[in-house]
């Protein structure tokens, strides 16, 4: 195997692995910063997570020996690059159904109007979405990331709201290794096994451990590394 390529959620950033990569074998490790790919992307060129994972494949060089290990929306993004390349994905709070992810709006051309509009960060939105969060564990995480929302560009919501909803190739792979927890209000838990960890949808913040363990017991697996690290 060559390297681990971490890859954050919609308005996260890199800092999202942080408590999980040092639980994680020692295998060189590059994260994808989602807003840095932005800035770069080709203009024109239309996007959905299909088109990213070409785009990341050819910039990163990413190959059938990497493993691809996606939060949420990085989760979505890595079974695409699974298409592209055969890496191995690994889902964290993720989905290969584009119904999974909860919203009250599935109009791409709506959803579309509500980013370029600047609604879905609008403060209105904003404290909206807030009052209805349930869980007081990964409160103040979904706050602040709520708050970064804010600050962001319009095209750069826009953006990842297409590598969220535009149609893709239907996948021909599944995922080396879904984690999910049960109680995730934001991703749907799927209907394929997963290893089911405690907490909610940023499980891999608040239960590192939990997560970590069964991405270790992929990555020491004999068909990976022979004799184990």
């Amino acid at each position: 195997m060559k390297r681990l390529i971490l890859i954050h959620g919609y308005v996260e950033d890199p800092g999202i692995f942080d408590l999980l990569v040092p639980l994680l074998p020692p295998f060189p490790i590059l994260r994808i910063n989602v807003e840095t790919e932005f800035d770069r992307w080709p203009a024109n060129n239309p996007v959905n997570a299909y088109s990213l994972a070409q785009f990341l494949t050819n910039t990163h060089a990413i190959t059938a020996d990497d493993v691809i290990i996606g939060h949420s929306m990085g989760g979505w993004i890595a079974i695409n690059i699974k298409a592209v390349t055969g890496a191995m994905a690994v889902q964290i709070s993720s989905y290969t159904n584009q119904r999974k992810p909860v919203s009250p709006i599935h109009s791409l051309s709506f959803i579309r109007f509500l980013a370029n509009t600047g609604v879905l960060q609008s403060l209105p939105a904003i404290n909206y979405v807030k009052k209805k969060y349930p869980f007081a564990e990964s409160k103040a995480l979904n706050f602040a990331l709520l708050n970064r929302m804010r600050g962001m560009r319009r095209a750069y919501i826009s953006w990842q709201m297409e590598i969220l909803f535009a149609p893709v190739p239907p996948l021909i792979v599944t995922p080396d290794l879904r984690i999910h927890a049960i109680k995730d209000n934001i991703v749907l838990p799927p209907k394929e096994p997963y290893s089911a960890v405690p907490g909610d949808h940023f499980s891999l913040v608040f239960h590192p451990h939990e997560v970590a363990d069964p991405i270790c017991d992929l990555l020491r697996a004999p068909s990976i590394i022979p004799n184990g690290l």
